[in-house]
């Protein structure tokens, strides 16, 4: 009974039917992620999200479409598409290995073996000799795309062992790809990194603003940095606009270079398990802060973005806050950049004259100090005891940053289902082998044929071909 049960257990794990429906429920799942902003519930793109969408929000949240590919549906789903792939996978090796031994048996018959056991008999005219026979089936096995080489008295043509393997080296690779996949997701971080010409983030949650990380994923092992050494606007290779284009050094944990080079969407950076792309780039403005006698006692850099409907032409990004002695926040401070303007647009680049607009606001958001100030200029910070001096304007990128060690084994495993695939489309599985018994009374062509794929012929039409040309009545199978 409980023999019976598990038979009946792992027919259905391994059948085609569910492989099917778990593929449509794993590629709807994925495609709707896509159109899903993914994080936890307190991001700000999931907290908007929900806001705009409140009716599906209740559902989505339900069955963790937020969090689309560590849900535990989409897990259990991708764990029996595994199950059912490596039970399918399993199949198919073991008759492949079937099928190889019986070719390997098929590339050594003999006359003798062959005649004692055949599935095909034809009685030919007796006014042809057996070399003439095996001439003319030979001839007739061309016509029919099956090419046959002579063996002693012999005729065979028997494909190769390997031609079997493409199918199982296929369903081994796609079980790979899915467990690639599935251990990719629980060990690769990916965000977005905001950083200026000519500064160095360090590679850490802190340094970006949009962050996801597996729950495997070791910050401890990172020692690495980022940096942006350069921007082009308008970059051009090989005759084509490439568009902003940060050059990109990314260096090690002493500060040594490991790569550098422009990146765009073509040439992106890689290192090891490291991809950087380029997503977009805006504007930095570098504020000091100095006492009354002019003493430099800190630094920051605020991001600004463009944009057409900002009376100025930029937003900012985000806010540096500055705190009293006690670490209380006592001012926000965030900045925007007044682009030129080239007829009714803005000139999305450092103005000729970079100046820029900045707010300082008490810890409730309310601003105390607005003021527009040019390089090298300042303005008093209101009870502060100091001021804020804008020490440069320039450009900042905006990089994607994905570290996954399963890209490289991704594109592996890829090839190699690739190669099976190839070789279930064009390798010919096929076993042909004739030779001639000659008697007292007449002259028999026998003959073993197994067509499993990408044959040329049939089975039937083989039997009719050979008797139409050796002028004699078929006398049929003989299994």
């Amino acid at each position: 009974m409980i023999r019976s049960a598990w038979r009946r257990l792992v027919r259905f794990l391994g059948s085609a039917g569910l492989a099917i429906w778990l593929l449509v429920i794993v590629g709807v799942w994925s495609m709707v992620a896509t159109l899903i902003p993914q994080g936890a519930a307190t991001d700000h793109e999931v907290t908007v999200w929900a806001s705009a969408h409140p009716l599906v929000e209740p559902v989505v949240r339900a069955i963790g479409l937020h969090q689309a590919f560590t849900s535990l549906l989409f897990t259990v789903c991708v764990l029996a598409l595994g199950v059912c792939t490596a039970l399918c996978a399993w199949k198919r090796t073991k008759a492949a290995m079937d099928k190889a031994g019986t070719l390997r048996r098929a590339s050594v018959a003999d006359e003798r073996s062959l005649t004692a056991r055949h599935d095909l008999e034809i009685a030919c005219d007796p006014a042809l000799s057996g070399a003439e026979v095996l001439s003319t089936a030979s001839g007739t096995l061309a016509r029919l795309g099956i090419k046959t080489k002579r063996r002693d008295e012999v005729l065979a043509a028997v494909s190769s062992p390997w031609s079997v393997w493409g199918s199982p080296i296929f369903h081994w690779a796609l079980l790979a790809l899915i467990l690639t996949l599935a251990g990719g997701n629980l060990l690769r971080a990916q965000g977005l990194m905001g950083v200026a010409v000519g500064q160095t983030k360090v590679d850490a949650p802190k340094s970006y603003g949009v962050i996801s990380a597996g729950p495997l994923y070791d910050w401890s092992r990172v020692q690495r940095s980022i940096r942006v050494d350069a921007l082009e606007p308008d970059f051009v290779s090989g005759g084509i606009d490439r568009g902003p284009t940060p050059t990109v050094s990314l260096l090690d944990g002493a500060g040594n270079v490991i790569v550098k080079q422009r990146v765009y969407p073509n040439a992106t950076l890689k290192s090891g398990s490291l991809t950087i792309y380029p997503v977009t780039f805006g504007l930095s403005t570098t504020l000091a802060m100095v006492t009354t006698t002019g003493v430099e006692t800190g630094r920051g850099t605020l991001f600004v973005d463009f944009s057409e409907e900002a009376t100025s032409g930029t937003t900012p990004v985000y806010h540096l806050g500055m705190t009293d002695k006690a670490g209380n926040l006592r001012y926000a401070i965030s900045a925007t950049v007044p682009l030129d303007r080239r007829g009714d647009l803005f000139v999305q680049a450092v103005p000729a004259q970079p100046t820029a607009r900045v707010v300082v606001s008490s810890p409730d958001g309310k601003p105390v100090l607005i003021d527009t100030i040019a390089l090298g200029e300042q303005i008093a910070l209101p009870d502060a005891g100091g001021s804020l001096r804008l020490d440069g304007v320039g450009y900042y990128a905006r990089l994607q940053v994905v570290d996954d060690w399963s890209i490289p084994l991704l594109y592996a495993v890829l090839f190699v289902a690739l190669a099976g695939l190839t070789l279930v489309v064009v390798a010919r599985q096929q076993i042909v082998l004739v030779t001639v018994v000659e008697g007292p009374e007449n002259v028999r062509l026998v003959a073993r044929v197994r067509l499993w794929r990408n044959s040329s012929s049939s089975r039937s039409e083989i039997e009719a071909e050979l008797a139409r040309a050796l002028c004699a009545d078929e006398m049929g199978s003989t299994t």
